[in-house]
């Protein structure tokens, strides 16, 4: 045990140190570190607060933000679509100048105009094939596709008949192509008005309603591709003018042979003299109010020599209405002498849609007198 010197006296001790307490020093560090850490959850809590007032800027909440990029995705496919609908527009704006005024350009214009028309829809027919659709368009896209392939397919039958009444051929089918065409166009109108509803529902659902779907119409008046409208439309062009319904019918006007008849029989039969050529002429009228194209004349010979028939065969190109056409047919061998009767049958037509075809038909019975030595 240590003793404890008093003043001036040795002092001893056991060797151990006495320990001096630290508690209360400890204690001010671990409440100052205390003190520094204590913010920490502010912050946190300010970090928490920031982020969902962004996620509900751009997201509308959080759970949300999937639906924002969907609607992001509508309004950019929209747009997009926009633009190939206002480029189909330009083409029929160009179509429908050309379509009412073609008598004042020339056949080579036409042409060139009309073959760009077709080429710049088929091109938007295909950029409308790489158009990345969202999900909330797949529905509509087909339609929109569909409306452009239409659109190529009745310019072309449009073009491709506006050439024919130019070139003065064909013209009854022309004018079925020609209606075929614009009745394509009339439906893909009404295939756009299918597809612009759709997407314009669609569109509000998803509260874009800034975004509208852009129209374009190539036949205003439905009306004009029915058939006769088409043909009142082509026989204006031509210069013809139409009265009341149409009418189709050719007739066999005349027939006359070389050598020509010199006699008849007490019975009415022709006696010709006797050739070593015979030739026969036929005319054809058309009598209907209509523009007919390759009218078919047959003429048939049965000789009374027991042999085949012997028949020719031509055709009148075009024959406009009221006009007449004559026909010369050669090769033809009659049978000869008094025993030996010849009947000779021409036939014009029948045209298409022809109703009365008793006149299409003339026949002469004749005999040849013999070769005389």
């Amino acid at each position: 045990m240590a003793r404890i010197s008093g003043p001036g006296q040795p002092r001893y001790s056991t060797g151990r140190r006495r320990r001096t307490s630290s508690r209360g020093g400890t204690g001010t560090v671990r409440a100052a570190a205390a003190r520094r850490r204590g913010p920490a959850p502010i912050l946190i809590i300010i970090l928490v607060i920031v982020l969902l007032v962004v996620c509900w800027i751009f997201g509308r909440g959080c759970g949300g933000s999937q639906e924002a990029r969907e609607n992001e995705k509508l309004r950019e496919y929209t747009s997009t679509a926009n633009k190939l609908i206002t480029r189909s527009a330009a083409v029929g704006a160009q179509f429908n100048n050309l379509r009412e005024n073609v008598q004042e350009q020339s056949r080579d214009d036409v042409e060139q105009k009309m073959v760009q028309m077709v080429a710049t829809a088929r091109e938007i027919a295909k950029d409308s094939e790489s158009v990345e659709v969202p999900e909330k368009a797949l529905e509509y896209h087909p339609l929109l596709e569909l409306v452009f392939n239409i659109r190529v397919s009745g310019l072309d039958k449009y073009r491709a008949a506006i050439l024919d009444v130019l070139d003065e051929k064909n013209i009854e089918q022309a004018a079925d192509t020609m209606s075929s065409g614009l009745l394509e166009l009339v439906v893909s109108d009404a295939t756009l008005q299918s597809y612009r509803g759709g997407m314009e529902s669609e569109l509000s659902k998803s509260k874009i309603s800034f975004e509208k779907v852009a129209d374009s119409v190539y036949m205003p008046n439905a009306e004009e591709a029915i058939g006769s409208v088409v043909l009142e439309y082509i026989n204006e062009l031509s210069g013809e003018e139409t009265t009341g319904d149409e009418l189709h019918g050719v007739a066999v006007v005349g027939l006359a042979t070389s050598p020509a008849r010199v006699d008849r029989t007490e019975s009415g039969i022709s006696i010709l003299p006797y050739s070593d050529s015979f030739t026969v002429k036929v005319t054809v009228q058309n009598q209907g109010n209509q523009t007919e194209d390759d009218i078919p004349v047959a003429a048939t010979l049965s000789a009374g020599d027991g042999g085949n028939d012997q028949k020719k065969t031509q055709k009148i190109t075009r024959l406009k209405a009221g006009e007449s056409a004559t026909l010369v047919f050669e090769g033809l061998k009659p049978a000869t002498g008094e025993d030996a009767g010849n009947l000779l049958n021409v036939k014009a037509g029948p045209v298409r849609n022809e109703r009365n075809t008793d006149n299409n038909v003339m026949e002469l019975e004749f005999i040849m007198s013999a070769e005389t030595g």
